[in-house]
């Protein structure tokens, strides 16, 4: 049952990722770690999102904006630098949190022109919040569509660059929690199992964004991201109650 629900979960958020360019890992990522303990949770979703990601990229690959790519990159490389020191696995609680608050802060965040992905500095600054961020909570698309609201890039061009940039946003967090999983805490069969969900959903919702409106797409993407952050801050703030304000939260 565990086996077929990471692969149902891997390929819808697939498919709503294609669809609205975000958002499914924000889901995915909370399904993981309500079934798998948190290191696991975070390589998995890693290499989910690695495949659903780079196979967008791939669909995409003639409109990706290849300097901001290149720009986001240094910043996830200096992100990754900062906190390589620092082997830590956060508690499943503070995972749901930090899932729920992500969109909100993002929400809440003043806008810029000078946070335009398609400047070289704006796209490295995304790469360094958007990777270290990511590296906490396991996702932070809703901060890095903070360099997108303001673009002149199209529907497809926001799309296919975002799936290159989080395709290396992902790298960086598997190569992170991968030194701190158990033996045999991630099997073959279950990484076959997501990751052939996560090509397949992709492959489905790159043909549903040939019918998203300009205005439909970035409404619908606002819309959906803060309605999943309000569901996971009741779940984090719901396990605070259940496991307690103090100590035995943190797990």
């Amino acid at each position: 049952m565990t086996l077929l629900l990471l692969g149902l979960a891997a390929f819808a958020t697939a498919v709503l990722s294609a669809t609205l360019g975000m958002a499914g890992g924000l889901v995915l990522m909370g399904v993981y770690a309500a079934l798998l303990p948190v290191p696991a949770a975070m390589v998995l979703h890693g290499l989910t999102q690695l495949v659903a990601n780079g196979l967008r990229a791939a669909v995409h690959a003639r409109a990706v904006h290849g300097r901001g790519v290149a720009a986001y990159g240094v910043g996830a490389v200096a992100a990754a630098a900062v906190l390589a020191p620092f082997a830590w696995s956060p508690p499943a609680t503070l995972v749901y949190l930090g899932l729920g608050a992500v969109p909100f802060v993002a929400r809440a965040a003043p806008r810029t022109p000078l946070m335009d992905f398609a400047r070289p500095q704006a796209a490295a600054l995304a790469g360094f919040v958007v990777c270290g961020v990511q590296t906490v909570a396991g996702v932070a698309g809703p901060l890095q569509e903070l360099f997108f609201l303001d673009s002149r890039m199209g529907v497809r061009e926001v799309v296919g660059t975002k799936a290159a940039t989080q395709a290396l946003s992902h790298l960086a967090k598997i190569a992170f929690f991968m030194p701190l999983l158990a033996p045999g805490a991630l099997e073959t069969t279950p990484i076959l199992v997501v990751l052939s969900g996560a090509a397949a959903g992709t492959l489905v919702g790159s043909r549903l964004l040939e019918r998203w409106s300009e205005a439909g797409f970035r409404a619908a993407t606002r819309t959906v991201v803060l309605g999943i952050g309000a569901v996971y801050l009741l779940i984090g703030l719901a396990r605070l109650s259940t496991l307690g304000w103090a100590g035995d939260w943190a797990r």
